[in-house]
């Protein structure tokens, strides 16, 4: 390609190469990569002073429209970010810890993700040998942990380096508060990607990762049957409140075969648990099979006591005192 592009053909067709290659990275690139990819990297200036390409770090470019397709969505900024960041060390990272969380899709607590978190190999005495003087010898607004790397526990999504999903969610966990360290442990027993032994073996592989002890703790309360944060953060907020650990997606039947399965299940109480989130029952098709599986639960004896999560993030207390009011009436109570 020539060494300058008069045309908005040849604009075009640059920047649509560019952006081709660069997909396979995160959207971003370095000058390096233009030259790999065949193309001249002696635009690159003038490509930003046009408007058709951003800075993202230093020596980090994205083009425009990708940078534009990313603002509104926060999630898909931060991963741009990320991207940027990685390009911007040269030495292989992977993102981890709350930004690996969002990326997974894991349960994060509002204002967890502000900047992106990486994690890299303890490179050593290489990391003075690769800095440039002309370089900032750290990332601004980037949290960067060292440590051993296994290849089973690294992955790439859309383009970016990554910690799978169970050491996202180890990883995240030391970030949070104690209740929804829980829940991002569930989520991974949930889906089946960890098990609590394999949980325990991340635990004990990162002992001195920040916050590893609010993990320790977690795991020892984390179970495989929470569907979503809103039944973890109600098991773990009732448990506290003085109720005992409840029984989770227990299922139940009458004459007429399958009933559901049940949030949770008390059943020296013979009450049933069921924590109603915004998007839990979408239609009046929704409703009415929900309330025909209460009145076949009611029919076997047992009271069904429903929270939001308002209720159970405000006042689980009282949430636990209608749990045990119920139970004085249920036909299924223990004695």
């Amino acid at each position: 390609m020539p060494g300058t592009y008069r045309t908005a053909h040849d604009t075009r067709s640059l920047r649509d190469t560019v952006r081709l290659n660069a997909a396979r990275q995160g959207r971003v690139f370095r000058r390096e990569d233009l030259r790999a990819w065949g193309l001249d990297a002696t635009v690159v200036q003038a490509m930003v002073r046009k408007g058709h390409w951003r800075k993202m770090r230093y020596g980090v470019y994205v083009d425009t429209d990708d940078l534009r397709s990313s603002e509104g969505d926060a999630s898909s900024m931060h991963a741009l970010e990320c991207a940027a960041a990685i390009k911007a060390m040269r030495l292989p990272a992977y993102v981890f810890g709350p930004s690996a969380a969002l990326f997974h899709q894991l349960p994060v607590q509002n204002g967890l993700v502000h900047q992106p978190h990486l994690v890299r190999y303890p490179y050593r005495d290489i990391r003075v040998l690769n800095r440039s003087p002309n370089r900032p010898p750290s990332l601004p607004d980037v949290s960067v942990v060292s440590h051993e790397l296994h290849p089973a526990q690294l992955t790439v999504w859309e383009g970016i380096p990554i910690v799978r999903r169970p050491l996202a969610a180890v990883s995240a966990a030391c970030h949070a508060r104690p209740d929804w360290a829980v829940g991002l442990l569930d989520a991974v027993l949930w889906d089946g990607s960890a098990t609590r032994e394999s949980l325990y073996e991340i635990i004990g592989e990162w002992p001195l990762l920040r916050g590893i002890g609010t993990v320790r703790r977690a795991a020892e309360v984390a179970r495989p049957g929470a569907q979503t944060i809103l039944e973890t953060l109600s098991r773990v907020r009732l448990m506290r409140a003085g109720l005992e650990e409840p029984a989770l997606q227990r299922e139940f039947h009458d004459e007429d075969g399958l009933i559901g399965y049940a949030d949770m299940f008390w059943e020296s109480l013979g009450v049933i648990g069921e924590a109603d989130g915004e998007m839990k029952y979408a239609t009046r098709a929704d409703i009415f099979n929900e309330k025909r599986r209460e009145d076949r639960l009611r029919a076997l004896g047992y009271i069904v006591v429903r929270w939001t999560w308002h209720e159970i993030m405000t006042d689980p207390r009282t949430v636990a005192r209608r749990i045990l009011a119920a139970s004085q009436i249920s036909r299924r109570r223990a004695g």
